[in-house]
């Protein structure tokens, strides 16, 4: 016989939920211990299966961080710095986390309190109704299975580490805040994507996933608003200069982007080679130089970052690996050259009459392929840069 799941009100939710966010709030996982037994049975409850090592601390904070993720964008902010999830807003009281979301939004702390408290309203319910919990239906439901639409059978999911439930997370770059047009979630004209950089790319991204794997759950932020989430996958646009979470993999990336002016890739531990965008001697671009590259990090999260010296390489990137039987002969080929190690290609994205045009890796190979084992050095894999015509080394 099921057992049955503890009553409780959104308003008995919503008070527990004001003492949890005091203090560090998640940023001490320790803090969860603190809610109520009925609470944490409902929680545990409508958490998905983890680890058999896991621990009631692990599980609770993951089905709270759950029930934040279901939020919409603009209340998954305010819930996500108040509870402390946000590493550009950790601070150790929640005064301060707010008045730090407030000086990066351009509002008064009151506003974002007031933000806050909404967000807080529909985390309770939510809470209360499950509705946030993905999954089956329960036995004898008229509701339908989910579809399990996974991987198409093109080595797409294999690259991008993708199965049918999975979890996916796309960073894109962000404008600097004083060019970011209408921020304001007050403005009566406030367009969240206003402050995206590679919005093509990203676009791009997001129709293609989804169309790939309806039923894995993809979100979209840019790098101020992210947290982490434990994602299976977690896709990275722009480049170091443009978007910050692409720079925190930089130590770990023998390559380093020269931001315009003078935009360039180099290698310094590698071939030492520095790769340019081309020009034409009227100043138009020809081809930029576009960067994939794939980690999977020890807890099983798969890494892929997609960059270029500027924009087009970027979207050069996104279309490599999803544009129809292109995308399926090029992601083929890596996963043939790499297996599951980690892997950076180059390669080049020209524009020609306005049409973004990209390589099939089977015909025309990487400008260069990099690859690891484990925890040692990328070695070369594939060196076609003297090949004309193309980028030269400098």
């Amino acid at each position: 016989m099921a057992t049955p799941q503890p009553r409780l009100s959104p308003d008995d939710v919503r008070a527990e939920l004001l003492r949890l966010r005091q203090g560090p709030a998640l940023g001490h996982p320790g803090a969860v211990t603190a809610l109520s037994d009925p609470l944490r049975a409902l929680l545990l409850v409508r958490t998905p299966p983890l680890s058999n090592a896991a621990s009631e601390t692990t599980r609770l904070v993951a089905a709270l961080r759950r029930a934040i993720d279901a939020l919409t964008p603009h209340e998954r902010r305010y819930a996500a710095a108040d509870f402390n999830l946000l590493g550009e807003h950790s601070w150790p009281s929640l005064t301060e986390r707010q008045e730090s979301l407030a000086r990066v939004l351009g509002c008064s702390a009151k506003t974002v309190r007031r933000h806050a408290g909404q967000a807080l309203d529909t985390l309770a319910l939510l809470i209360c109704d499950g509705s946030y919990v993905a999954g089956p239906p329960p036995p004898g439901s008229d509701a339908p299975a989910t579809t399990a639409g996974t991987d198409p059978g093109d080595g797409t999911g294999r690259f991008f580490g993708i199965t049918a439930a999975s979890r996916v997370d796309v960073i894109c770059s962000a404008l600097p805040t004083a060019d970011r047009a209408r921020q304001r979630p007050s403005d009566p004209l406030y367009a969240r994507y206003a402050g995206f950089t590679d919005l093509d790319a990203l676009f791009y991204v997001r129709v293609h996933l989804a169309q790939g794997f309806p039923a894995a759950t993809i979100r979209d932020f840019h790098p101020g608003e992210y947290y982490n989430a434990e994602p299976d996958c977690l896709v990275v646009l722009g480049a170091p200069d443009r978007n910050t979470a692409y720079a925190e993999f930089g130590p770990h990336l023998p390559y380093r982007f020269t931001p315009p002016p003078a935009p360039s890739i180099t290698f310094p531990d590698h071939t030492g080679t520095a790769l340019s965008p081309r020009w034409t001697p009227e100043g138009e671009l020809l081809a930029d130089l576009s960067v994939i590259t794939r980690l999977t990090l020890a807890q099983g999260t798969r890494v892929v970052l997609l960059g270029g010296c500027l924009t087009l390489g970027v979207l050069g990137a996104a279309k490599c690996l999803f544009n129809g039987d292109h995308g399926i002969r090029n992601t083929g080929y890596l996963n043939d050259l790499a297996g599951e190690r980690d892997l950076i290609v180059v390669t080049e994205t020209g524009r020609i009459g306005g049409i973004t045009d990209t390589p099939d890796f089977t015909t025309t190979r990487p400008l260069l392929a990099l690859t690891r084992d484990g925890a040692g050095s990328f070695t070369t894999a594939i060196d076609t840069l003297t090949r004309q015509p193309g980028p030269g080394r400098s």
